[in-house]
Parts: C-alpha cells; sequence; structure tokens
C-alpha cells in the first residue's frame, strides 16, 4: 500500500467510525451518484454500446480539482437507471428490483443489451407528458474495494492532486471571514485528527454544515446514513449503505454501498 493510500485509509475510516480493516473484505463496494441535472437525459445521449462496455480497474480521475462527476471515468454497465410510476412495458423483464414505493431498478448493461437487439426502443424510455422515464444514478469505475469506493467518493482518486480547499474559497470569494468554520460541528473533531493537511482541507469541503452545502461542497450525512435519491440501491437485496454525502438543495446525491448479489 502506497503513503497516500495509508493515509486515505486512516482518514476514511475516521469518516466511517471505524477502521476500513474492520468491513467485509470481500466485499463488492461501489459508488452511485444522482444529479438531476443529467439523470432524466442521460438515455438519449448514451450509445448502447456503452451501456454494455465492461469498464474494470482502479478509480481514475479525468482532471480538475472540483468536486464534479465528470472527473470520474463512468462504469455505465454497472450503472442503475431507476424507472417510477408508470414504467414501460418493454422494461419489465429487466427489473432487477422494486423497492415498495414502485421504483424499479434496472441496470445498465441490461438496458444496452435490450437497446442493442432490438427488444427495447429508445422512444420507450423517452420522457413524455405522461410517463415517468428512467433516470441514472452514475457508477463511477472503482475496483470493488472500499478503499476505492471511498476514494471516487471523495474525489481523492489521484490525491494529492486534485486536492481542493472550499472553505479557503469561500474566505476568498468574501463569504466567510478567515477563522470562521463552516464545518458541521459534528465533524470537526473527526476530521481535525487527519494528519496531512491539504487532505484535511479538502475533506472538510465535504463535510460542510447545511448552510454552506447549499452553495459549495457537500453535506455529510455519516456512516450508514442514504440519501433519499439512492434509495432504491440501497433497497436492493442484500445491499447496505455505508456512507452518504448530499449537495445543493436537493440537487445531488452520492452514496458508498456494499452491494449484495447479484452486483450491476
Amino acid at each position: 500500500m502506497s503513503h497516500w493510500d495509508d493515509l486515505l485509509g486512516q482518514a476514511f475510516g475516521l469518516l466511517l467510525g471505524r477502521p476500513l480493516a474492520e468491513f467485509d473484505a470481500a466485499g463488492t463496494y461501489a459508488v452511485f451518484h444522482y444529479d438531476d441535472e443529467t439523470a432524466g437525459e442521460a438515455l438519449e445521449e448514451f450509445d448502447p454500446a456503452d451501456l454494455v462496455a465492461d469498464v474494470d480497474g482502479r478509480s481514475g480521475d479525468l482532471g480538475g480539482d472540483e468536486l464534479y462527476p465528470d472527473r470520474w471515468v463512468p462504469d455505465l454497465a454497472g450503472s442503475a437507471f431507476v424507472a417510477t410510476d408508470v414504467r414501460p412495458a418493454a422494461l419489465q423483464p429487466l427489473i432487477t428490483a422494486g423497492p415498495d414505493d414502485d421504483r424499479a431498478v434496472v441496470w445498465g448493461r441490461d438496458i444496452g443489451r435490450a437497446l442493442r437487439d432490438g427488444s427495447l426502443g429508445l422512444d420507450e424510455l423517452s420522457p413524455d407528458g405522461y410517463r415517468q422515464y428512467p433516470h441514472l444514478l452514475l457508477r463511477p469505475r472503482t475496483d470493488g474495494s472500499l478503499l476505492d469506493a471511498m476514494r471516487a467518493a471523495t474525489w481523492t482518486m489521484s490525491a494529492p492532486d486534485g486536492l481542493c480547499d472550499i472553505g479557503d474559497s469561500l474566505v476568498r470569494d468574501g463569504y466567510v471571514e478567515a477563522g470562521v468554520s463552516v464545518v458541521d460541528p459534528r465533524w470537526e473533531s473527526t476530521l481535525d485528527q487527519i494528519g496531512d493537511e491539504a487532505l484535511r482541507r479538502h475533506l472538510r469541503g465535504l463535510c460542510l454544515d447545511a448552510r454552506w452545502a447549499r452553495m459549495a461542497g457537500a453535506y455529510y450525512l455519516g456512516p450508514g446514513e442514504c440519501p433519499s435519491d439512492l434509495r432504491p440501491i440501497a433497497d436492493l437485496p442484500g445491499s447496505r449503505v455505508i456512507a452518504g454525502w448530499e449537495f445543493g438543495e436537493g440537487q445531488g446525491a452520492t452514496a458508498v454501498v456494499l452491494l449484495g448479489p447479484p452486483v450491476g
């Protein structure tokens, strides 16, 4: 394990309330992200080949130092599409599970195969005035380990490169005075235990209090807490949420999930 893997592992253990070694090392961990700006438009933009392509390997960083999903290498085959309320009939054979609130999960690779062989048409998945269409829960590429899932969820895939300091940005932009904390008090003492200053500042931006998380960074819900937009994944048989974050005023959410069989 590299020096930075060790630093990240220790920091993630603090955020999760126990060392990573105490989690199931044989499990498959994944990250899922909801973004209200792109969730409903995604299917029209994808080639079926992209939806069936296997994407293997550790999390990657496509560049930048912002907390944006476009930094991730997407795993569209393993991503989930959630059909709500009225579902196109052609989706019925593809549904992985339907939780009690009538939101059904379909994996990207299954939609891709159906589109490729002609049993499903994009016109059946496009929005109209009466039908709720499948929306995307994006899954970035990770290697299945908890360490790598937490890397992706916290945008530390290329650390120490790509780290940011949202607290400092808020000071420089005149929103807060220097020395005023914008971090949720629940996580202040936890974050203070992270020895590397750049990493500590970066992770503070993912643990902002509710007020500041509406405009920058993220609000950390905590270990085992699931954002509502990602509940369909958490409700899959055998799945368990490890940690969750919310962005803005409900515009986005991320969760690290221990997947039960079958995995997407």
